[in-house]
């Protein structure tokens, strides 16, 4: 049971009905219903509309403006977000991650909890650097010294923004209690 009951447009400020239709203007939301409430992050965020803007233009710039490649994104996305058991962004950016050429391989064995199999030398390195990242809290020499002759500084500090990110759309998810959709596949325990 969600800590926060959905907003409806009748029930919002003017902000956040702002907020709120901005939001509905995305892909994901295109099935959805007009006056559904909205889902994951976003339907917290637009308790404080400042810091949900400020949020979804990071967001925008990490995944659509930054130096990391969308294909890396995504694979370090679905990292931090199975480390943290968010099944509703996990899910959310399976297809994404696969539309950007993330293997499907890939992608089941970090649903699973296990170490994948990679083909491509840049995912593993980034892989391995937002694991250690996200679960030990800190990245031994090894793989620092990998990632930032792969990705070089700047790009470095923006995928290590990007971790932050998502561990705050996870918390935020979590500390709320908000549930994935009905649709979404649940993750396996690990």
């Amino acid at each position: 049971m969600p800590r926060l009951a959905p907003l409806h447009p009748k029930d919002m400020s003017d902000a956040q009905l702002d907020f709120y239709r901005t939001i509905k203007k995305r892909a994901s939301y295109a099935a959805a219903a007009a006056d559904a409430p909205l889902a994951g992050p976003s339907s917290v965020y637009q308790r404080s509309v400042p810091y949900g803007e400020l949020k979804n233009d990071l967001s925008r710039y990490l995944r659509h403006g930054g130096l990391l490649s969308a294909r890396l994104t995504e694979l370090a996305i679905l990292t931090v977000t199975r480390l943290w058991n968010t099944a509703y962004v996990f899910n959310e950016h399976t297809h994404i991650a696969e539309g950007e050429g993330v293997s499907g391989e890939v992608i089941h064995a970090i649903r699973q909890g296990n170490a994948p199999s990679f083909d491509k030398l840049d995912e593993e390195i980034v892989y391995h650097f937002v694991y250690q990242l996200t679960d030990a809290k800190t990245v031994n020499d090894e793989t620092y010294q990998a990632a930032v002759d792969l990705l070089g500084e700047a790009t470095l500090v923006e995928l290590v923004g990007l971790c932050g990110h998502y561990v705050t759309a996870c918390m935020t998810l979590n500390a709320f209690e908000m549930p994935h959709s009905d649709e979404d596949e649940a993750l396996p325990s690990i």
